[in-house]
């Protein structure tokens, strides 16, 4: 029998700039794994706050950086500039939404205790007056609840929406900051693969909110189409409202279904014979199907070529983000999909020993010391 050469021993290969050793590269995948579950744990109560001041943040560092950019102004003087006159106007929309709140609720125990008068008086018949009185009981309990759940969203909206914009203010003003001290502290091989990842994260999260401007615009049209063919007065008006309404998370879809309600309702169409209710039931039901169809198929295809996710997995995370974190779940799943697919894949690289962009060089944006370090 031959006998088998031994191999040769073979040398690992040279170790490459920037490269992370064996016990870096499996420390950072327990820790990945590990930190996802715990994230997913510590972050679950927190995940409206987080994520409608993320929103905010997203939203509003564009507008500092190009009034800096384009200015030649002091970062925290853009950031004031910005955020100050934002400030005065929620507080104003606050006051009107609490107004418009009370007065509702004004009017609504105006109408219920004219209904009860109206039903004390009917009850004549001595035998049905106990279960008459039970029947009111259980509606005025309805009500009362009912009154209840319209006072918690509204204190809700308030409270979410003032503290998220005071956490987002105070990141952002000291956002430069923070990114200058920690690029300074990582080599210049880290500074690319970071300034790179920054930059397709960016990428991920503009294109979402560009996606979803434009699925409002189209709502929006679309919206100001529907009443215009229907003879509904104030079409164009009505239009522009609902898209303007749609970029608020929640509470703006519900404000401009209730508008289209009121007018609808109130004012009626300048050629269908219908009476108000089956009018204002046409004209919702139509608006209903029309925006679903919007934001459950043109939506997600717009979304995910910008954040380059296939179609069936941006479905599956608003589904499942829906069912976990309710409606901001439904906002940013599919910007957080994108983020984790490029940060895995990051990761991922470097763990089997390979440059994560080969040929590839950061671009200019937000993260860079130009910018961070004034």
């Amino acid at each position: 029998m031959k006998d088998i050469e031994p191999q040769k021993f073979q040398p690992s290969p040279p170790q490459i700039a920037g490269e992370w050793d064996q016990f870096t590269r499996q420390a950072a995948l327990v820790i990945l794994l590990l930190g996802v579950l715990f994230l997913i744990l510590i972050l679950r109560p927190l995940i409206n706050l987080l994520g409608v001041t993320g929103i905010f943040i997203l939203i509003l560092s564009y507008p500092v950086n190009r009034l800096r950019t384009k200015t030649k102004m002091r970062y925290p003087i853009a950031v004031l500039v910005v955020f100050i006159p934002l400030a005065l106007l929620l507080f104003l929309l606050y006051g009107n939404v609490v107004g418009w709140f009370v007065d509702n609720v004004q009017s609504l125990t105006a109408a219920l205790n004219g209904q009860f008068k109206l039903i004390q008086e009917t009850i004549s018949i001595p035998e049905q007056g106990l279960e008459s009185s039970s029947t009111i009981v259980m509606f005025l309990e309805n009500v009362v609840g009912f009154i209840g759940g319209l006072l918690n969203m509204v204190v809700n909206f308030v409270y979410f929406t003032s503290v998220s914009f005071f956490l987002a203010f105070l990141f952002i003003l000291e956002m430069p900051a923070n990114i200058a001290r920690s690029f300074q502290s990582l080599s210049e091989v880290s500074q690319r693969e970071f300034g790179i990842l920054i930059d397709r994260l960016s990428n991920v999260w503009n294109g979402w909110l560009r996606s979803t401007v434009i699925t409002s615009l189209i709502i929006g049209t679309t919206t100001g189409l529907e009443l215009f063919l229907l003879g509904i007065p104030y079409a164009g008006i009505l239009g522009v409202i609902t898209g303007f309404l749609n970029l608020v998370p929640t509470l703006g879809p519900l404000i401009s279904y209730l508008l289209i309600i009121v007018v609808t309702y109130t004012q009626g169409s300048s050629y269908l014979e219908l009476n108000p209710l089956t009018l204002t039931t046409l004209v919702l039901g139509l608006n209903l199907l029309i925006n679903q169809f919007v934001r459950l198929v043109i939506f997600p295809r717009l979304a995910g070529k910008s954040t380059h996710l296939p179609v069936f997995f941006v479905i599956l995370g608003l589904v499942v983000a829906g069912v976990l974190w309710g409606v901001i779940g439904l906002i940013l799943v599919i910007p957080l999909l994108g983020t984790v697919l490029e940060v895995l894949s990051y990761v991922l690289r470097k763990i089997n020993r390979q440059d994560p962009y080969p040929g590839e060089q950061p671009q200019s944006g937000f993260w860079s010391k130009e910018i961070s370090a004034k």
